[in-house]
């Protein structure tokens, strides 16, 4: 049965949370991929730490796209971020995921720490059950987010740190007090952190992503270099392709603290 074969395939490459939904006349394989390390610390986001998670999901989902063609798919695209439906309710509705309070897709096995790709193919396989939990509710995200983006089960996007850290257009005043004040650089974990769902977890990333990691970094690392230079010196991370100016803006404006 090739949904048997595929749930084998995945676990052999390191995906154990997978799922199957449809998209009108069109298989979806949803797959979640974890990047959580305990104990870690740093400015920037940690699913930016270590190698650009797009690549590596691209990789092993890509091992996955041949045994679907194997066996007798005629198309098989490959999606990290950019698939006409959304990942979060892709997953939920391949079973593997449930939404929290803070706008994040969850899982038992890996909290909110991970990251999500998409399979779509005209192979015909069976759908799972959409994931119907719920969070627990708690309210802690609300109250642990520096800027008031989460605020009665609702998101503001517009307020989040980890959209504002990101942004390469000029900062508006509000958006540069906000990230004057912040603990990051690059994205923002403070809700994940106090996330109950997240509570005693242990690290669940692979080794490919245990390997070079970056955590920090201060202007002394990218005051002098151009985009040229940033980009080759960190091609392999995700935080790259925003380009020098964008994180030199950022730790500029922290420093002004000091």
């Amino acid at each position: 049965m090739i949904k048997d074969k595929l749930r084998e395939a995945a676990k052999s490459i390191g995906i154990e949370k997978i799922g199957i939904t449809k998209d009108e006349n069109l298989t979806v394989v949803v797959a979640l991929f974890p990047y959580f390390v305990a104990g870690e610390q740093g400015n920037i986001a940690m699913y930016a730490r270590a190698r650009d998670y797009h690549k590596v999901n691209s990789e092993k989902l890509g091992v996955l796209c041949r045994l679907l063609k194997e066996n007798g798919a005629n198309t098989c695209k490959i999606f990290v971020d950019n698939a006409a439906r959304n990942d979060r309710e892709a997953a939920r509705l391949a079973g593997i995921g449930f939404y929290g309070r803070n706008n994040l897709l969850t899982c038992d096995e890996y909290g909110s720490y991970f990251t999500i790709g998409q399979i779509v193919t005209d192979l015909d396989i069976e759908s799972d059950l959409p994931n119907e939990q719920t969070c627990k509710n708690c309210g802690k995200c609300e109250k642990v987010c520096p800027t008031g983006a989460l605020y009665g089960k609702k998101y503001d996007k517009s307020l989040c740190l980890s959209e504002i850290s990101q942004k390469k257009s000029e900062l508006s005043m509000q958006e540069a007090k906000l990230l004057k004040s912040a603990e990051t650089i690059w994205g923002c974990d403070k809700c994940l952190s106090i996330c109950s769902h997240n509570k005693n977890l242990i690290t669940t990333a692979p080794i490919e992503l245990m390997q070079n990691r970056i955590a920090n970094i201060d202007l002394s690392n990218i005051e002098n270099i151009n985009d040229a230079e940033f980009r080759k010196k960190y091609a392999q991370y995700a935080f790259s392709w925003g380009g020098v100016d964008v994180l030199r803006r950022n730790l500029m404006l922290q420093n002004c603290n000091n």
